[in-house]
């Protein structure tokens, strides 16, 4: 079985644009120098969409910075972690937040297992294509999925492939409209160049932490 992982991948620097589509900004946060990590946590997080609009490479591009052409179906879901670092002071917090990554298969022959596989969710980036259109759809039917489950997690839409298709030549309004209604941010990404891959990750792990402190303060 073919690997997911090629043998020789394309590396790209981080793209440095890291304006949304939304027109605000999100700063990755580094760690300052000799502050100790006061919390861990590990939370799961989901990446949904349809066949092909590059869930396993925005993946592939964030956990190990690399970039393959080949498309390789993605069976069933499949499991990656990686930890970020994010800043509080407000609470005078530092929290090393694992993120366990579901790469959730967009075929429509395991759309029966979809709401297995997001169950215990804590967050999900909700990925369709800027080349196709018809992607677009899905964002619509996703949200609805999510919220049959019964639980209101933090989630990112990610309009990928954009070196491919410039946003602002792309009618989006439907999927702004979805967005603006629901308070989900908008990000174009492409896995190929790294355009964004690292800030929607971050700014989705953010979302997910300020959701656990609510939680943790309600408490």
């Amino acid at each position: 079985m073919k690997s997911i992982y090629p043998e020789n991948p394309i590396r790209t620097a981080r793209y440095p644009d890291r304006t949304d589509l939304q027109g605000y900004r999100c700063e990755i946060t580094r760690r300052p120098l000799g502050m100790a990590t006061n919390v861990r946590l590990v939370k799961k997080i989901c990446l949904i969409g349809d066949p092909g609009v590059g869930k396993t490479s925005l993946i592939r591009r964030f956990v190990l910075d690399l970039f393959d052409d080949n498309y390789v179906t993605t069976i069933g879901a499949k499991v990656t972690k990686r930890s970020i670092a994010l800043a509080v002071p407000e609470r005078d917090l530092f929290v090393d937040l694992g993120l366990m990554i579901w790469d959730v298969s967009g075929q429509k022959g395991y759309s029966v297992f979809h709401e297995i596989y997001l169950n215990g969710m804590d967050g999900a980036l909700v990925v369709s294509d800027l080349t196709r259109q018809n992607t677009f759809s899905s964002l619509k039917a996703v949200l609805s999925m999510v919220q049959r489950t019964g639980t209101d997690v933090p989630m990112v839409f990610l309009m990928n492939k954009a070196d491919l298709a410039e946003p602002s030549a792309t009618d989006l309004k439907e999927v702004r409209t979805l967005a603006s209604h629901n308070g989900i941010p908008v990000l174009a990404t492409s896995a190929r160049t790294g355009l964004n891959v690292e800030l929607a990750f971050s700014k989705l792990g953010r979302m997910v932490l300020d959701a656990w402190l609510k939680a943790k303060a309600g408490s």
